[in-house]
């Protein structure tokens, strides 16, 4: 375990001293995708009887008044790609925490195409339950990362395999979320085994472990500061869990579960998401979600229903309503996402 985590220690400046000569290299119009973004989200929560300026949570950094861009670069030659580079970053405005212009980088990682195999370096998703595959940067249903189950980005590195019938992967992350903090030599070790392939087969069932000694976050936001040592407070973390997602002609269908041990505390989360996709070239989408919580005193029901409208190739709109069996609270949220291509 100690050269582990001298390993994990030393991960952190490895990536970036990567990532910083990637971008070195020159782009070429053939390799390299390239989108700006920009969103509004408000809305309305009971709770606290006043409008606010996110989706989820204050801390959260999804779902904020925002502008970014999203860069996807290839590297290869005309038989195959060898290397691929991902940069997902924004400035968002956050109108309830400090700083009020804050910088949120999301995608940061170089995935390298070996035989068989590949690595990736950098902050990416760890390979827990269905977040490790969900793209809910835009989208406004919550997921375990939210509920502070998982962690939604993580720096670290992962490996990826994939035989088209059966996926595996598995992750060493720093079990700190988006911030940078290692301090305690915190750690998060995951590993998922996903059967069937979506794309292909129109499902996958993924069966997925999670272990380490972590810190409590969301977003940036670290919690749990010990008021003496000055330091935050780290948390055992041990999950199983079961997931799953299922299409059939045009609706959706998907689970996460996970269950096992946080804060030295018996943990349990179940999300079930059901969709379906309406309208020519299914601009509408309509989904309805579940999701159950419970960790420490912290006990969670909420039910919600949401819907997506591609109004241009660029622009969607989108709303839910949240309610909060717990507390009898809600929430109503709207959203206007803007995601171009741009070319060189």
């Amino acid at each position: 375990m100690k050269n582990y985590l001298i390993l994990l220690r030393g991960y952190r400046g490895l990536s970036l001293l990567v990532l910083i000569y990637i971008l070195s290299v020159p782009l070429t119009a053939s390799d390299i995708l390239f989108f700006v973004e920009a969103q509004m989200v408000g809305g309305y929560n009971s709770s606290t009887d006043e409008g606010i300026l996110y989706s989820h949570h204050a801390h959260d950094a999804m779902q904020k008044p925002s502008v970014g861009f999203d860069l996807v670069k290839r590297f290869g030659n005309e038989y195959r790609d060898w290397g691929l580079l991902a940069i997902q970053y924004r400035v968002a405005y956050q109108h309830d925490t400090k700083p009020r212009f804050a910088s949120q980088l999301y995608n940061a990682y170089y995935k390298q195409k070996l035989p068989g195999l590949d690595v990736w370096l950098g902050s990416n998703k760890p390979a827990a339950g269905l977040t490790s595959n969900l793209d809910n940067h835009a989208a406004l249903l919550s997921d375990m990362s939210m509920k502070v189950f998982t962690y939604d980005r993580d720096w670290g590195l992962g490996v990826e395999k994939d035989m088209d019938w059966l996926k595996l992967s598995a992750s060493a992350t720093n079990g700190s979320g988006m911030q940078i903090y290692n301090r305690q030599g915190n750690y998060l070790l995951a590993g998922r085994m996903g059967l069937g392939n979506l794309n292909k087969s129109n499902y996958n069932l993924g069966l997925s472990g999670a272990h380490g000694k972590v810190l409590e976050a969301m977003g940036y936001k670290i919690g749990h500061l010990d008021t003496q040592s000055g330091e935050y407070i780290l948390h055992g973390m041990d999950y199983v869990g079961l997931d799953g997602s299922l299409r059939y002609l045009n609706m959706d269908l998907k689970f996460d579960s996970l269950i096992g041990e946080f804060y030295a505390k018996p943990a349990r989360a179940l999300m079930l998401r059901s969709g379906i996709r309406l309208m020519e070239e299914e601009r509408l989408t309509i989904e309805a979600q579940g999701f159950y919580s419970k960790y420490v005193v912290f006990e969670a029901k909420n039910v919600a229903l949401a819907a997506a409208f591609k109004l241009t190739s660029d622009v969607t709109l989108r709303a839910m309503g949240d309610y909060s069996i717990s507390d009898d609270s809600y929430k109503i949220i709207g959203q206007i996402y803007y995601y171009k291509p741009l070319g060189f």
